[in-house]
Order: structure tokens, then sequence, then C-alpha cells
């Protein structure tokens, strides 16, 4: 049994103001071209398919073009809804199902497995559980009508339910959108949606499958602390510029029945490579340069008072940067007066150095700062 995991295409997502159809579309691409070159027998995207729960005309484009392409092929696929997918999976479903996609839009105690033969006649069995929100999760039944308390102990409480339903004369495969405890993230994720309170601890993962295929976390990791091999596959583009240089793409799974697994990760050559460069107001011409025609570009202008127009300068000169960022240096903090120290200060003094902290102040903040002079000191303030 071969099959391609790939996770979070994010399809509609754009960067600095850019849309990013284009290079979506070429990934893609990359993707068809490898699952049919290489003869795969099924393709697991783990969640996150579009960007946000409302994709426009040109994203359902783009992503039921693929499915279609894959059903022409004859290719499987197994299509899980991710905390980005909203109602659209309602109709993707049933338009998906009409080729050869099997649609999990919601974890269920009824529909939760796709069974089919490989290329080599073996028997397969993906069981999924797309991205399980919490009020989902508190509302699953079937599990031995025991799944409640906390969202971890929950999930993991399904997950074990799920795996019970497992047969060991299968090769049996695992995808789900989910975070596990101990991922390396990347600061592109949903920051709610990776907290400690939605993480599952990775040694609650099922044991009896060969592959355990995720999708939420956008880098690529295999989870080594999992009972059985446990993979994110990463988002298949760099989200944004804090992920200068990681490498995105897929896996490529190899599994039978005597229990030999070989994974393979297969970088995307479509996804454009993103970089922070950081220039001053003097060199920011000669620094920007050598990243011409290599990607897009974040220029990181260190100056404390550039130039009004200097960002639309820099965008005109250089169109591979898509954003400019103005890094000012810190200014060194004030020590703060003691008590004793202000004892012997005028008042005007003090409410100078009190604007000197917060300087947009009324005059009711300033009679209080007069009254604790007094009460502090206690000045005359007559005098």
């Amino acid at each position: 049994m071969r099959l391609l995991h790939t996770a979070d295409w994010h399809v509609g997502s754009t960067l600095a103001g850019l849309d990013r159809f284009d290079e979506t579309g070429k990934l893609l691409d990359e993707l068809f071209v490898a699952a049919q070159s290489e003869k795969v027998d099924v393709v697991i995207v783990a969640g996150d398919i579009f960007d946000n729960p409302m994709p426009g005309n040109v994203s359902q484009k783009l992503v039921f073009d693929f499915f279609a392409r894959l059903s022409s092929a004859g290719i499987r696929a197994v299509v899980l809804a991710g905390n980005h997918d909203g109602q659209v999976f309602v109709p993707s479903k049933s338009l998906l199902s009409l080729g050869t996609a099997s649609v999990f839009e919601k974890p269920s105690s009824e529909q939760y497995q796709l069974r089919f033969r490989s290329r080599a006649d073996e028997p397969v069995v993906v069981t999924a559980l797309p991205y399980p929100h919490e009020r989902v999760v508190m509302k699953l039944n079937g599990a031995d009508d025991d799944v409640h308390g906390d969202y971890a102990s929950s999930v993991s409480k399904f997950i074990r339910w799920l795996a019970g339903h497992m047969n060991p004369s299968d090769i049996n495969v695992f995808a789900a959108h989910l975070m596990i405890g101990g991922a390396q993230l990347t600061d592109t994720e949903r920051p709610m949606s990776v907290s400690p309170f939605f993480a599952i601890p990775a040694q609650n993962l099922p044991s009896q499958t060969m592959y355990n295929a995720l999708g939420h976390v956008h880098r690529h990791q295999q989870l080594v602390s999992a009972p059985a091999r446990s993979e994110y596959s990463g988002s298949i583009f760099r989200v944004n510029f804090s992920e200068e240089g990681t490498p995105k793409g897929f896996n490529l799974v190899d599994a039978d029945m005597k229990g030999n697994l070989t994974v393979q990760f297969a970088e995307l050559q479509s996804a454009i490579q993103l970089h922070n460069a950081d220039c001053t107001l003097q060199n920011w011409a000669s620094s920007l340069e050598p990243y011409r025609g290599k990607g897009y570009t974040k220029a990181r202008i260190h100056a404390d008072d550039p130039p009004y127009n200097l960002q639309g300068e820099i965008r005109a000169a250089c169109p591979w940067v898509v954003k400019v960022e103005f890094v000012r240096s810190e200014v060194a903090a004030t020590t703060r007066p003691t008590i004793q120290a202000l004892a012997s200060t005028t008042l005007e003094t003090v409410q100078s150095m009190y604007r000197a902290y917060s300087e947009e102040v009324g005059g009711d903040v300033m009679k209080v700062v007069g009254e604790l002079y007094q009460e502090v000191t206690h000045a005359d303030p007559d005098a």
C-alpha cells in the first residue's frame, strides 16, 4: 500500500496583502503529478484545505479541480475538515463524493472509516478524525457513552474507541487534524488552537496503526514519542516570514502486510521562498539586491526616524520586497525616582516627570498626582 500524506493547504491565504492563488495552483499541480507518477493508492489531506470557513470562488475552484483530476486518474482521496474549514464542507462532501473522495467533515462514531484494497490487493482501512471542536467533542456518543471530562481526555478517549475498531488483519492508517503535545510550532498556527488546553499527549495516538497521518501543525516533523509512526506533513507553503528556510512538502508512505514501513518526505519545488533582510537607511538598496528573483522578501529597516516616504520608495525600487518593517532601537528605561527623592522635589517637577512616563494625561489625573505628592511629602500645597 502506498499513500500520499499532505495537509494544511490553506487555500485562499494571503501574504502581506498578496493573494497566493498562482503559487497554490502550482503546488497542487505538483501534488497531483506525484500522486499519479508514484501510483499511490490514496491521497490523505489531513485538514485545513481552506484558510477560512467561507472560501471564495477561486479557492473552491482550485480545490475541486484538484480532486476532479484525482477522480479522473482513479486515485482515492480521504479529506478531513480542519479547524479553518467551515460549513463549506457540507456541500463539498456531496460534490466530492461523486468522484473518488471520501470527506469527513466532523468527528463521528458512525462514519469514521474508509475501507479499500490496494493495488497489491491488501486490505487497507483509513480511520479519520477531523478537527474535534470543543463543542463537538462534548456531544460525541457511541464511545461507550464515556466521552466526557476535559478536552484532551475526551479526545483521547474517542481515539481509544476508534482504535478499538481497528482490525489487526488490515493495514491500518489513522488520519487526524489535531494538536499533539510536544510538536514544534511555527508561529503561524492560530495561537488558541495550539494552546496546552488542546494538546493531546502523543502516547495517546493509536498504536495499532502502521502510520498516523497528522495535520494542524505547519512544520513537517515526526513525533518520536508516539506509539506508532506519526508525522505532520506540514503546510504546503510558507505561511509567513517566520518560516524562512523551513522545508515544505508531503510524505510518501509505503506499508505492507509484513509490517514493513517506509516514509519519505518529498519537498515541493513550487513553494516560494521567504526572506528576512536587515538593512539600514544607508544600505537598504545594496542589502536587498541579492534577494532579487529569489521569492518574497521582508525588509527590516533599522532606523529611529525613517523618512515618511521610504516604504514606498523601497517597494518601487525592489518589487520583490512585499513588506517593509521599521525596527527602532529601544530607549533605555529611566530609573524610577524613590519617595525620598520626590520629597525634595517640587510638585511641578514631579508632574513633569509623570508626563514623561505618560504624555496623554488630563487635569483630573494631575490633580490626583498632586494629592499623592502632598500625602507622601506632607508638603503645604499653598507654599
